[in-house]
């Protein structure tokens, strides 16, 4: 089963997005993917962060003709800018990506998926300046290369409008 991935938020209509690096994360099915393999490189302009405990990888896939949802957030652990999947999570995802291709399986015109990260920004100092950009990078395979994904887009590849006028200030000492 290939399912799209949403990386981060709205990243699809980002003209800065790498062609190359989409595409093959478009060929990959997070039903097969190990969850070690996988990581996000998020390069922030000076006057922004992410909230601590917000950056959440959500896995969830439905079957129509048996009524079921599966669905789970995962806190994304957070080493500088890379957001990898905490390993005490590796086996709770594993058994949905089971799910996953048993029911495809058994049915696959009745089975969608999504695998997506979001996360909510906060503000640092002033925060960013009008044309600040943001670069992401995804690496699917443990201790590969970052894929760059977005490379010095608009803060629009990441965030929405709206998040923005609301970001709160960072916690102090982030």
């Amino acid at each position: 089963m290939r399912l799209p991935i949403l990386l981060v938020l709205l990243i699809s209509g980002c003209t800065n997005i790498v062609p190359m690096t989409a595409m093959r994360l478009s060929g990959l099915s997070p039903t097969t993917a190990d969850p070690a393999d996988l990581a996000v490189d998020l390069a922030l302009p000076e006057g922004i962060d992410v909230s601590p405990g917000t950056a959440v990888l959500t896995f969830s896939v439905a079957r129509s003709d048996l009524n079921q949802t599966e669905k789970t957030d995962f806190i994304l652990q957070r080493d500088g800018t890379v957001f990898t999947i905490n390993p005490a999570d590796y086996d709770g995802l594993r058994a949905l990506q089971a799910t996953s291709r048993q029911w495809k399986a058994e049915n696959g015109d009745a089975t969608q998926g999504s695998l997506g990260v979001t996360l909510v920004p906060c503000r640092l100092g002033i925060g960013p300046a009008q044309d600040a950009v943001v670069s992401v990078g995804v690496r699917m395979e443990q201790d590969g290369a970052f894929l760059p994904l977005v490379r010095n887009g608009p803060l629009s590849a990441v965030t929405t409008p709206d998040l923005l006028r609301a970001m709160k200030d960072c916690p102090i000492g982030q």
